[in-house]
């Protein structure tokens, strides 16, 4: 299973917590990363100073000269999310969604700073010519495949499902429930053949066929049926979804109504349930 020592970037600024102003800015000038995390001892950090907080503890430094450690200004630090060297991928990409910076601190078993793992360093590992360690065992049981993917794309504001080799429906978003006019999670465990009007069945079962084969479909338009069974025109773009060993688990279709004002209406259904 791919784990945090398997992505990260094995070089990461770490600056002294005893670093004056004017070391703290040669030392960003260069690293080109526009962070660092600050250090009191091997295994314990103060927080991550980035290039913006930099320039706001400068502007205090000149008006007090004598507060010149970037501890003395450790309020403007943000906090240093930390992961494990062998934190699995699902989890890292949970804790990247919600770490300030997005950004991650990995550390061994001692404790100590080893690498560090941003968003640009995940996205590969979402395609499907993205790297897989040597190692990776495809049927170790993940806790969920499709658990990365819910995450990024449950609040979209377009309308999302995903289903298997069978047509079954094993994930749809808040949008398209709202739109087709469903409670969440109503969608699961349907089928593709009853959100599409009769007439498009065999052409959504030969869609369906070519995205497992191909690992997309172009975009199309067609039509969706409402929970009342009332048809709208929709566009539609699929492509396969795979897992992090690059196993396909199942498809994607990204759709929005040809009638935009369906779409609008559904806005605010979802911004007052997230609220709630």
């Amino acid at each position: 299973m791919i784990q945090a020592k398997h992505i990260m970037k094995r070089s990461t600024p770490i600056l002294s917590y005893s670093a004056t102003v004017p070391e703290a800015i040669e030392y960003m000038r260069n690293h080109q990363e526009g962070f660092a995390i600050v250090q009191a001892s091997p295994n314990r950090f103060q927080g991550v100073l980035t290039e913006a907080q930099l320039m706001r503890i400068f502007l205090r430094y000149q008006t007090k000269p004598d507060r010149d450690t970037v501890i003395l200004h450790r309020d403007l630090f943000e906090p240093a999310q930390l992961t494990h060297e062998d934190e699995n991928f699902p989890e890292i990409v949970k804790k990247l969604v919600s770490a300030v910076g997005s950004r991650l601190f990995v550390i061994n078993a001692q404790g100590a700073v080893v690498g560090h793992v941003t968003a640009k360093d995940v996205l590969p590992y979402f395609s499907s010519k993205g790297p897989a360690p040597a190692d990776a065992q495809p049927m170790e049981n993940l806790r969920s495949d499709l658990y990365l993917y819910e995450t990024f794309f449950s609040k979209s504001p377009f309308m999302m499902h995903s289903a298997n080799r069978e047509g079954r429906i094993i994930m749809a978003n808040e949008m398209l429930h709202s739109v087709l006019g469903y409670e969440y999670g109503q969608l699961l465990g349907k089928t593709i053949f009853e959100i599409y009007p009769k007439s498009s069945h065999a052409q959504a079962s030969a869609g369906l066929k070519t995205i497992f084969t191909q690992g997309y479909h172009k975009v199309v338009q067609g039509e969706m049926l409402t929970k009342e069974g009332r048809a709208i025109g929709v566009e539609l773009v699929s492509r396969s979804l795979s897992n992090q060993f690059q196993a396909v688990i199942g498809t994607m279709t990204v759709s929005r109504p040809l009638d935009m004002k369906l779409l609008l209406e559904s806005l605010p259904v979802l911004s007052t349930e997230s609220m709630m």
